[in-house]
């Protein structure tokens, strides 16, 4: 889920992440990590195109309103959403009916959030010269190049064991230290992941070459609807093998997150609690901080 990818659907993911920092990231950043968004966002988008004077400026301003927008009207749906899994974890045994209901209405937070975007990443492509173009073609062959050698490279024993390693280190970042039975629940979900990352990343060229082929025809009408199914529905674009991985991961990723907590000590839970209250806590001080925003600007 946390892979840094192409400009449009997965540089969108990564800031529907960013938005989300908390469930990534430690809770203590949360905060500053969200406030700096707005000129890190630009810097990002710089990594894989040059922007111009005029390109910057706009984007910016767009970023801005985006995130008004996002403290304004999201924030507080996410304190709600921590609220209601706390109240979920905090009382095993759960049914994979119960987190599959906490799944989506994350996932539908991301909906929301990329649709908002959507508009400003089409009117920033539809900008974009034949040079920029080639350099953000250049980045993400480069950027497919690295997640190949890192995801793929080596024996299929060391990638099952390097995917094995992330996963646990994401649980005991919520968790703590995890017991015997946790760490053989992690394995077996591992083991049964199969070629998962390949078809991940083959799924991943072809979104990206879809958007080349887009780009030849951006200053075409059909442009924004061409932008749009490619960002709305990406996963048709990546293929049928892509489509079913995806659809088996959620149910797999379900059933783990399911019996993690089943499996998880009353010391786990407190520590998960914690987590959670920090969180909280967090977008709380944020979305008053964009109260106050709003206060100031109407008064002015």
């Amino acid at each position: 889920m946390i892979a840094r990818s192409t400009l449009l659907h997965c540089g969108m993911r990564w800031l529907c992440i960013a938005l989300l920092i908390g469930l990534l990231t430690g809770c203590s950043s949360t905060q500053l990590a969200y406030r700096q968004l707005d000129w890190a966002l630009v810097w990002w988008v710089e990594d894989y195109i040059p922007l111009d004077n005029v390109q910057e400026a706009r984007l910016e301003t767009q970023i801005n309103s985006l995130l008004d927008w996002h403290c304004r009207h999201e924030l507080p749906c996410y304190v709600v959403w921590l609220d209601n899994v706390k109240r979920l974890a905090m009382q095993p045994p759960i049914s994979t009916a119960d987190v599959e209901k906490r799944q989506s209405d994350l996932l539908g937070a991301i909906d929301r959030l990329t649709r908002q975007i959507h508009p400003t990443a089409t009117q920033l492509l539809a900008s974009l010269d034949d040079d920029q173009i080639e350099a953000l073609d250049q980045a993400m062959d480069e950027g497919q190049e690295e997640r190949r050698e890192e995801f793929l490279g080596g024996s299929r024993e060391d990638q099952i064991r390097k995917r094995g390693e992330r996963t646990r280190e994401r649980a005991e970042r919520w968790l703590g230290a995890l017991t015997s039975a946790q760490v053989e629940t992690i394995q077996a979900w591992n083991r049964a992941r199969g070629d998962q990352t390949r078809i991940w990343l083959e799924g991943r060229g072809r979104w990206q070459q879809a958007l080349m082929d887009s780009l030849e025809h951006r200053q075409a009408a059909d442009f924004p609807q061409r932008i749009e199914q490619l960002v709305v529905n990406s996963s048709e674009v990546r293929g049928e093998a892509y489509q079913a991985m995806l659809a088996e991961a959620q149910v797999a990723i379900t059933r783990l997150i399911t019996d993690l907590i089943n499996q998880s000590t009353p010391e786990q839970r407190n520590h998960l609690e914690d987590e959670i209250d920090e969180l909280q806590a967090d977008f709380e001080a944020l979305a008053c901080s964009s109260g106050e925003v709003a206060s100031e600007d109407s008064d002015a």
